[in-house]
């Protein structure tokens, strides 16, 4: 009787298909919601169990997203099918195949089907044995994909409620001078990255470029320090598709410094002062008084140089203020830049005594034009209640032009906001005299372009024009 018995068991194993079992999960909520490992494998043995197949291997992809095809299991059995090792694929869903309705067909029809493999689905009907079954597996496919976007657009509307919040978003993309806290969902600043990031703040306000920070704090890259240097999220905003959001985590800048060095940022790539190479040390300060054409270094005997007009260069007659029969005098480098050393030394130490008197800024005169403006149509005003009628279309007028000057000093002030602050010159002449023993022509060249507005030379004497502050 036993014997009989197990040879109706070996019979019957003889005659069930092999077959190959694929699953995949790409996060912990799949599954607390029902669609885990644990799960999948306990329906795909009761599947082949009542299908007479017999699961000879497991393909397993833990953990990755099923929009794309680059998952390492996947890529096993594609493998295996092209070279004839598998005959029947049992999945527990087609979405666990593909969420994509582009790359599911593509293994159905360009793998699965040219190489003689059977492919069914525990909870979904899927076959290409008629027309019709062919295109209810298209349908499924289609409907995969939908529920993939429906879930992408719930997830990104739950994230985008939780950034406007001020809760960080999550993920492996953490700022450089925080850390992610899942407890709390915001980021938590790393003290000596703080630190260190604000000290690469007060140097690129000092006049120093993202190199030498980068070389002198040991940063890892140049990129690296102007991330750091320009990232809202140091100010404790949120970047987020094109808009930024307040965080609730706490600030690594100063705001008003962190805006003071954007605008010197600015005022550097427009005037280009941030010098790549080498320079003298005047470079790009010398202006002749003669003619009024710029200066440049010209290499001497020895390797020494001297500073002369552009106007004395045929090729440089595109340059304005260029006139051929400028006679200012060559003069030694050397000796020129020892007289703006001295001279602007000098200045730091009689800050207050070499001040300059600053002009009245454009925006300054709109706003008192406007306020002019304002007094007038005051005074119209009480003439027209007075009864005098006579004044209404001078009214209209005014009114009118107050309006057209809102629009003209709303646009002046961005201007004025754009430009570099003048706190920065204040400052750089102020420490001038303190840091100009430590520092290198380079530098040296950096901090003068922040705060002299020109040099002019004429046969030996030297003028700075120092820059407001």
């Amino acid at each position: 009787m036993i014997n009989t018995a197990h040879s109706l068991y070996i019979e019957r194993s003889v005659n069930k298909m092999e077959c190959v079992a694929y699953m995949r999960v790409s996060t912990e909520k799949q599954a607390e919601e029902g669609n885990g490992l644990d799960s999948q494998k306990r329906d795909i043995e009761l599947f082949c169990r009542k299908n007479e197949l017999v699961v000879a291997d497991w393909y397993v992809d833990d953990g990755y997203t099923g929009a794309n095809m680059d998952r390492p299991e996947l890529q096993r059995l594609i493998n295996d099918c092209i070279k004839k090792r598998v005959k029947c694929v049992v999945a527990f869903k087609l979405d666990r195949l593909s969420r994509s309705m582009i790359d599911g067909l593509y293994i159905i029809e360009r793998v699965f089907q040219p190489n003689q493999v059977l492919f069914k689905c525990v909870h979904d009907s899927v076959s290409y044995d008629s027309p019709m079954e062919q295109a209810y597996t298209q349908m499924m496919a289609v409907f995969a994909q939908l529920d993939k976007n429906t879930m992408m657009l719930r997830m990104r509307g739950g994230m985008l409620e939780r950034i406007k919040q001020g809760y960080w978003i999550g993920g492996a993309n953490t700022p450089y001078c925080y850390n992610y806290s899942k407890e709390k969902g915001i980021l938590i600043p790393i003290p000596e990255r703080k630190e260190q990031a604000n000290r690469a703040l007060d140097m690129f306000i000092g006049g120093y470029s993202d190199l030498y920070i980068k070389e002198s704090l040991g940063f890892h890259s140049e990129v690296l320090v102007r991330n750091v240097l320009t990232g809202v999220v140091n100010i404790g905003m949120i970047p987020y598709k094109g808009n930024v959001y307040q965080g609730l985590h706490e600030p690594i800048f100063d705001k008003e410094r962190f805006e003071l060095a954007q605008e010197i940022r600015k005022s550097r790539r427009k005037n280009k002062t941030a010098c790549h190479t080498d320079a003298n040390l005047l470079t790009g300060l010398c202006y002749c008084g003669v003619c009024g054409c710029k200066m440049r270094y010209q290499k001497w005997t020895h390797g020494k140089h001297k500073i002369y007009c552009c106007s004395r260069d045929k090729a440089m007659k595109y340059l304005p203020n260029f006139n051929p029969d400028c006679n200012n005098s060559l003069e030694w480098a050397a000796d020129i830049e020892k007289q703006v050393e001295s001279e602007i030394l000098k200045i730091s130490l009689n800050l207050s005594e070499c001040k300059p008197i600053e002009k009245q800024s454009k925006l300054e005169i709109m706003q008192s034009q406007f306020e002019k403006e304002q007094v007038k149509l005051k005074r119209l005003y009480v003439l027209y209640s007075d009864g005098n009628d006579t004044v209404l279309e001078m009214i209209k007028n005014t009114e009118k032009s107050i309006s057209e000057m809102k629009v003209k000093i709303t646009e002046e002030e961005k201007n004025e906001r754009n430009s570099q602050k003048k706190e920065v010159v204040y400052e750089n002449i102020k420490k001038l005299a303190d840091v100009w023993a430590h520092i290198d022509k380079k530098e040296k060249n950096n901090i003068l372009k922040s705060i002299i507005s020109r040099i002019v030379i004429v046969n030996g004497d030297v003028e700075i024009q120092l820059k407001n502050f």
